[in-house]
């Protein structure tokens, strides 16, 4: 029999084990929605995004993804997989680019859209893909002088 006592202590409940934490923790890849391509043969993952590009692209563009891939074994879903170090945003950024033409679209460069440009230009540089480099670079040199007499002639345009 039960008493009085007994059911006013709190009900005790097994702890929870960290593997079970975990795989609640775990979430599924998620396919990019404008660069996972059908027709892709190469997969790069960045934290929980995967890109299904084109190494042939990317290879042509860049010595540091033709290197990469060379040099990957690994597998998903049948194709080559390439792990990233750069978040997903990084990696979107510098595939748009690629895929774009290489041309770095930006309206206006102030102090808001500057991050974002200095972003593809890093991303660029380290992947030694040197059209997009020159672009902002000359983009930059060309908005924000940097000398006074550069910024004098600008401001009388």
């Amino acid at each position: 029999m039960s008493t009085h006592a007994e059911s006013s202590q709190p009900e005790r409940k097994r702890p929870r084990l960290s593997s079970e934490e975990d795989e609640e923790d775990e979430k599924p890849f998620v396919n990019h929605s404008t660069l996972y391509f059908d027709d892709g043969n190469v997969v790069l993952a960045a934290g929980r995004t995967l890109f299904c590009v084109h190494r042939s692209l990317l290879s042509k563009h860049s010595v540091v993804f033709r290197d990469l891939f060379d040099s990957a074994r690994d597998r998903y879903r049948g194709l080559l997989h390439v792990t990233m170090e750069e978040t997903a945003e990084e990696v979107e950024a510098l595939l748009n680019v690629v895929y774009d033409g290489l041309r770095v679209d930006v309206q206006e460069l102030t102090v808001e859209t500057f991050p974002a440009l200095a972003n593809v230009l890093r991303m660029a540089r380290k992947y030694k893909i040197d059209r997009p480099c020159a672009d902002i670079i000359a983009r930059i040199r060309a908005e924000w002088p940097s000398t006074l007499a550069q910024h004098d002639a600008k401001e009388a345009q």
